[in-house]
């Protein structure tokens, strides 16, 4: 029927409506896009957030590691320390089990050199386990300063920047007829930025530090392998020496 409701129902919009149905078409599309942002930046915040809790943890156990390196290389000095003490015995033993059967006869001058080259032979031994001592102890310290370094670098790293009004109104020049959610998402979205960007930094710092201390490590091996050997070494000596005691 002409003039009736079906009519009224097809009537063409007008300009004005037209533009305010494309203008709450692209607003509902920029909303999608957003809500689509901040659940990736949200899934890729938890996921470095984990990578770098994950890292922290292992250089935690890397710096503990250290310590039971350095725990087994000052084992290895005081077992030195004792084996030299076992060849100073041996050596005494060695001394007494030949003068029970010998016919001395005492002789100042030479008596006099026996004993400067025993004092001459102890100061040498005690000079060169004290340079081991002090190698032990400056790489103990040495790798605990450089996990208090590592440690600092990271809480540095840690500090969350504010953002600025200026950041804010930079911002405020591309928002299409913001409002209080739009601002939300915006700041979501930037908060999570700004957490990936530390944590790539953190986990960044967390390698080379993780790098440095593996070599670290590797030469403290390297080096308590070579200590084991010596004390090896002179533990078999010791004991031939001991056997052929009559």
């Amino acid at each position: 029927m002409p003039g009736g409701y079906g009519a009224y129902e097809d009537r063409q919009l007008t300009a004005e409506e037209e533009e305010e149905q494309d203008v709450a078409a692209a607003k509902g599309e920029i909303k999608f896009i957003k809500q689509q942002d901040v659940a990736s930046t949200r899934n890729a915040r938890r996921i470095a957030e984990m990578a770098q809790q994950t890292g922290m943890e292992t250089l935690t156990r890397l710096g503990q590691q250290g310590e039971r390196i350095h725990n087994t290389e000052r084992n290895l000095d005081t077992a030195d320390q004792h084996q030299l003490l076992a060849e100073d015995k041996a050596r005494e033993l060695r001394t007494l089990n030949r003068s029970m059967f010998a016919v001395h006869v005492s002789n100042p001058f030479t008596a006099n050199k026996r004993r400067e080259a025993a004092d001459a032979l102890a100061l040498d031994k005690r000079q060169s386990e004290r340079r081991i001592l002090d190698a032990t102890r400056a790489a103990a310290h040495d790798s605990t300063a450089r996990q208090q370094s590592n440690a600092r670098d990271l809480q540095g790293n840690a500090i969350r920047p504010s953002q600025t009004k200026a950041s804010l109104a930079d911002r405020a020049k591309y928002q299409f007829e913001a409002d209080s959610e739009d601002d939300e998402m915006e700041n979501e979205i930037d908060s999570n930025l700004d957490a990936i960007h530390r944590s790539a930094k953190t986990l960044n710092q967390l390698g080379r530090a993780m790098g440095d201390e593996i070599d670290s490590q590797n030469k403290h091996i390297d080096r308590i392998i070579d200590k084991t050997d010596r004390v090896d070494d002179k533990i078999a000596v010791n004991r031939a020496r001991l056997d052929r005691i009559d």
